[in-house]
């Protein structure tokens, strides 16, 4: 069994216009965010073992302040950054297989895209199933189970879609 957990970066700021995409850092309101679901993921069982997070700042900002408990390889992979669904999956796919669960921090579109194809439609939860239909919001988690031993087995349409949280849900008031 391997676990794909998808966590979209956190809100970010737009930027003046000589900035590039990838310097954007979170906005305070995407730093608390980011530490709201870091408190989720870490109440989840089992915890990642690896991070495969993209190099922008706003996806290593929202890592460091999910705070995540324990030791775990973390690989910034510029392969990942605003990719496609394809793309990242064939970036989890190179994972080693002693690994049971990856953490993948990332962007959208690819990760609406790599949810709505990873979901088998028939072994998902369908509230989550629904949700991540209409939207993948930043901040959101996707928790999918995939019944193969190999990462290089991560196909479309092979995994269970078991929870999908949105930091909203987890605002005060």
């Amino acid at each position: 069994m391997k676990r794909i957990s998808l966590f979209r970066h956190a809100e970010a700021i737009d930027g003046p216009p000589e900035m590039a995409d990838i310097d954007r850092p979170l906005t305070p309101r995407g730093r608390d965010d980011a530490a709201r679901m870091g408190g989720t993921i870490a109440k989840r069982e089992p915890l990642p073992d690896v991070v495969l997070c993209s190099p922008s700042v706003r996806t290593r900002e929202t890592l460091e302040y999910a705070s995540l408990p324990g030791n775990r390889e973390t690989i910034f992979n510029p392969a990942i950054y605003h990719a496609p669904a394809k793309q990242i999956l064939a970036a989890i796919r190179t994972l080693p297989d002693a690994c049971s669960h990856v953490l993948v921090v990332g962007h959208n579109p690819g990760f609406h895209d790599l949810a709505l194809k990873l979901a088998a439609p028939d072994e998902s939860d369908p509230d989550a199933l629904r949700q991540i239909m209409k939207k993948f919001p930043k901040g959101a988690l996707a928790c999918f189970e995939l019944d193969i031993d190999a990462w290089r087995d991560a196909r479309f349409g092979r995994g269970r879609l078991s929870d999908f949280v949105r930091p909203k849900e987890l605002r005060p008031g």
